[in-house]
């Protein structure tokens, strides 16, 4: 009777701990997978800040010697209505405009966003003081 018992209980230890491990697995991949998505979206907001700017840049052409960069800040593009993205609202960015040399010698526009959402997104080599 009592190897029985024993025999219960061991089982009901061995279901209840595959459920926890299941229940544990489940909240960790819908974690992961919305933050990919959150992540995606401030992907695109950099995507949609570099067109607004090529778009800014086709507008009014700035003159950027060769080697140098131009800084156009997203207020700017938001005010001159090139970008809509909502997270524009949430968050400061800035797209950098670099007329580079490429290895044919020939010199290049080069667009390059960078944006901070608070502590929820921070591009890479993203500066405040610009």
């Amino acid at each position: 009777m009592k190897r029985e018992r024993e025999k219960h209980i061991t089982r009901l230890h061995i279901i209840i701990f595959c459920l926890v491990v299941i229940a544990g697995l489940t909240v960790y991949f819908v974690v992961k997978n919305n933050k990919s998505k959150e992540i995606l979206e401030y992907k695109n907001l950099e995507q949609d800040l570099v067109k607004a700017t090529q778009d800014y840049y086709k507008l009014y052409d700035p003159i950027i010697k060769e080697g140098h960069t131009i800084i156009i800040e997203m207020k700017t593009l938001v005010k001159e209505n090139l970008i809509s993205n909502e997270l524009t609202s949430q968050c400061d960015g800035y797209t950098e405009i670099s007329n580079n040399k490429t290895l044919d010698g020939d010199y290049e526009i080069e667009y390059t966003a960078y944006i901070s959402c608070g502590n929820k997104y921070v591009s890479d080599n993203y500066s405040s003081s610009r």
